[in-house]
């Protein structure tokens, strides 16, 4: 029960998800322990809260087909017995992450999907916007195979990067510069933990879900020291100032959609989630281009419709195959994250230790109005995303727990017909 748990809780699961699924082992083993999560480990208690057994977990080393293996296991049809669980726990600790050569490509093909997005006008700075999310993606695999940490991989990936926009500089395409910079940068973004986080938070595990929140934001300040480093070694600076260019709707509708589909690959999905990604991304942005373009609503508003929108569409299916809803809520609103701004709001605070007088006031008031404008969008990400979530997981908790309360039944008739059979019954592994 340890090791599933451990899984489900280190692979993108959420905090509420995972102690339901030991409820759910509860039923069906006869046992009565409770999970208690944390950022570094889970532990099992008994009904006195007695220590029962406690497993490590790394909650940044995200690999949700194993949440699917396990889940659908657990909420199948049939209620699966003591051998089957440990069967499943095993094949769900050995599933591998999607492949290199796979990660690779989507890593630059959602950077150069998020530069359309951003109103991309030149092939060649496609070209080296997919270079730099390519090499980021094999750069990440490469430490990651070294057991370096996540902050480092994504550091060194966001290098690449600023590298990139610093070579665009040199080159001339000044006009390109914050696209080819940035794009690679955004895909880095842990939408998962911010997700995850938040809705911690909404459950008062204020503790664990201000570790993750803590964690994104390091790993946003490591991708922001990326790039501001990689600029700085072409002599150039991260050009926060330009705006991005506005795109056609069917542009902008499309370049959603298809930036959703690469996520699936880097959090390791079910791949017949694909459609369902592409379908909510694109319907998303849809209705944020018209508020915006045609309602004329701000940006928080804008997200926040948009985010209730995808999470109408895409909680049911997230139940439906077993997939956390993180991963899946986050690959549909990934262009609506601002990035920029807490990119350029960290590259000033880096920057504000050189500065003195009015230019210090005038840089520290930018770093301001970027960090409360991201907060307002996240805020208005996270309302949107949690909302119809929230509603929906209690109209079904009632028939959730009937659904459980029959497995059980059923667990319990089983093993008394084996009792009377008068072959041994092991007890339950926990």
């Amino acid at each position: 029960m340890a090791d599933i748990a451990a899984l489900l809780h280190g692979n993108g699961y959420a905090t509420q998800a995972s102690v339901r699924a030991v409820d759910r082992l509860n039923a069906l083993l006869g046992t009565r322990y409770r999970l208690v999560p944390s950022w570094r480990e889970v532990t099992l208690v008994d009904e006195h809260g007695a220590v029962v057994l406690t497993r490590a977990v790394n909650l940044s080393a995200i690999n949700m087909s194993r949440v699917t293996r396990l889940t659908r296991c657990l909420y199948g049809e049939q209620a699966p017995t003591a051998a089957g669980l440990r069967a499943a726990a095993d094949e769900a600790a050995a599933a591998p992450a999607s492949p290199t050569w796979l990660f690779c490509p989507a890593a630059g093909a959602g950077a150069v999907l998020l530069a359309l997005i951003f109103g991309l006008a030149h092939l060649h700075s496609g070209v080296l916007i997919f270079a730099a999310g390519a090499l980021g993606g094999l750069a990440r695999r490469l430490l990651g195979g070294r057991g370096a940490s996540l902050t480092t991989q994504i550091a060194a990936a966001s290098l690449i990067g600023g590298l990139a926009g610093g070579l665009s500089v040199h080159l001339g395409w000044t006009s390109a510069a914050r696209l080819v910079a940035v794009c690679p940068a955004m895909v880095l973004v842990p939408g998962p933990q911010v997700l995850n986080g938040c809705l911690d938070i909404a459950r008062r595990r204020h503790d664990l879900g201000l570790a993750r929140l803590a964690d994104a934001a390091l790993t946003i300040l490591a991708i922001a020291g990326g790039l501001v480093a990689g600029m700085a070694a072409w002599g150039a600076s991260l050009p926060v100032s330009a705006s991005f260019l506005s795109v056609p709707l069917w542009v902008d509708v499309l370049g959603a959609g298809l930036v959703a589909c690469c996520y699936p690959v880097y959090f390791s999905m079910p791949y017949r989630t694909v459609p369902w990604a592409l379908l909510a991304g694109g319907l998303g942005h849809a209705l944020h281009w018209i508020a915006v373009s045609r309602w004329g609503w701000g940006g928080p508003a804008a997200s926040m419709a948009t985010c209730a929108l995808v999470s109408a569409i895409l909680t049911p299916v997230s139940r439906r195959f077993r997939i956390p809803f993180a991963g899946a809520g986050f690959a549909a609103v990934v262009a609506l994250v601002p990035g920029v701004y807490l990119f350029r709001a960290t590259a000033g605070l880096l920057a504000l230790p050189g500065m003195s007088g009015a230019t210090a006031s005038a840089e520290l008031l930018a770093v301001a109005q970027d960090l409360t404008t991201a907060s307002l969008i996240i805020l208005g990400m996270a309302i949107g995303l949690l909302a119809p979530y929230h509603l929906m997981s209690r109209s079904v908790g009632s028939a959730a727990a009937a659904a459980h309360r029959q497995a059980a039944g059923r667990a319990g008739e089983g093993r008394a017909g084996q009792g009377k059979t008068g072959r041994t019954i092991p007890g339950p592994r926990v």
